[in-house]
């Protein structure tokens, strides 16, 4: 079952009930459990941890509108320059809650930062948030199949690793004919891609595009077909565990929500915000295309089960995690 804010709301409720089931033998005349425990809870503010990438801009819309205000929500958005500082900051509580993906999300609940992923940024559809796979420029390579033991640059244990596994199998190249060059940084994939010194590399947005546009060949990407990606925002469960916590994660998806109606009524009027946070390379300033962005929803198990199958396959879990584990199941 997905976390919904209803869901959010009947959390809050079991929580605050097994408090009061633990603490009311203390208390001579404990008051009463509402119905709404969090009715009465006063927002806590949260710490949010994301990347310099366009998942992210329901986000910076709803900061720069006022929407946080608003929803009388405190809320810092602190931009991290790599994935693993930011999986950092999480572990160590320096923040509540991150724009991330499956993967990294799985990893970090199973190595003990455990987290509830309360909605999909961007992915919700194939179309949004693309990755792909790209020759370099002057390639005869036109198809998959013309990749076969080709080495494809990509990073380790990451989504865009996972991207080039599920493409090949939908293309029906066997697994033992898919080669990887390990290349961690995406803007040094990307130079020595476009140099001639990588064959073929996958990129994610806006890189893919950038390729593309100076010669690159586009071999594949995942906006048609299976819907491999999916951007999450990740809470801690050690926020969730309180009301104030429950509450504030309550009123961030309303405050997402507005700003996905504002962004998606005229995409284009966000492109000056989405340049300067998301600092898209200099040639797409004025041309790379905003995306539409999903209301406020929890993953879908078929979105998260296929990552935990490749993430066991490919030995990248300390312990075993379910969809469970991640989307909190809720009482009807």
């Amino acid at each position: 079952m997905r976390i919904t804010r209803t869901g959010l709301v009947a959390l809050a409720l079991v929580i605050a009930m097994s408090a009061f089931a633990l603490s009311g033998c203390a208390k001579s005349d404990p008051e009463p459990v509402t119905s709404d425990p969090i009715a009465n809870a006063e927002p806590a503010a949260i710490k949010i941890g994301t990347l310099p990438t366009e998942d992210a801009l329901p986000l910076w819309v709803a900061e720069e509108n006022g929407l946080f205000e608003k929803a009388g929500i405190s809320v810092e958005i602190i931009t991290f320059q790599a994935a693993q500082e930011r999986d950092a900051a999480f572990a160590s509580g320096a923040i509540d809650a991150y724009m991330g993906d499956i993967i990294a999300s799985a990893g970090l609940e199973a190595g003990g930062a455990h987290v509830s992923l309360a909605t999909v940024m961007l992915g919700a559809t194939a179309k949004e948030g693309r990755f792909g796979i790209v020759a370099k420029p002057d390639s005869k390579a036109k198809t998959l199949a013309d990749l076969v033991d080709v080495p494809v640059g990509t990073s380790s244990a990451s989504i865009q690793e996972y991207v080039i596994d599920g493409l090949m199998a939908a293309a029906n190249v066997p697994a033992d004919k898919v080669k990887k060059e390990i290349v961690a940084k995406v803007p040094v994939r990307f130079e020595l891609l476009m140099n001639g010194k990588l064959e073929a590399a996958a990129l994610p947005e806006p890189f893919l595009t950038l390729a593309v546009a100076q010669g690159a060949v586009l071999i594949a990407d995942d906006t048609t077909g299976e819907n491999l990606t999916q951007t999450v925002l990740g809470v801690s469960d050690k926020y969730l565990a309180l009301p104030s916590g429950m509450l504030t994660a309550k009123l961030l998806l309303d405050a997402w929500d507005e700003a996905v109606d504002i962004i998606n009524a005229d995409p284009n009027s966000f492109r000056v915000l989405l340049v300067d946070k998301a600092r898209l390379p200099e040639p797409l300033k004025d041309t790379y295309p905003v995306n539409m962005y999903p209301k406020a929803a929890a993953p879908t198990q078929a979105q998260v089960d296929p990552v935990l199958k490749w993430m066991k396959a490919n030995e990248l879990l300390k312990t075993d995690v379910t969809y469970a584990d991640l989307v909190q199941a809720l009482p009807e």
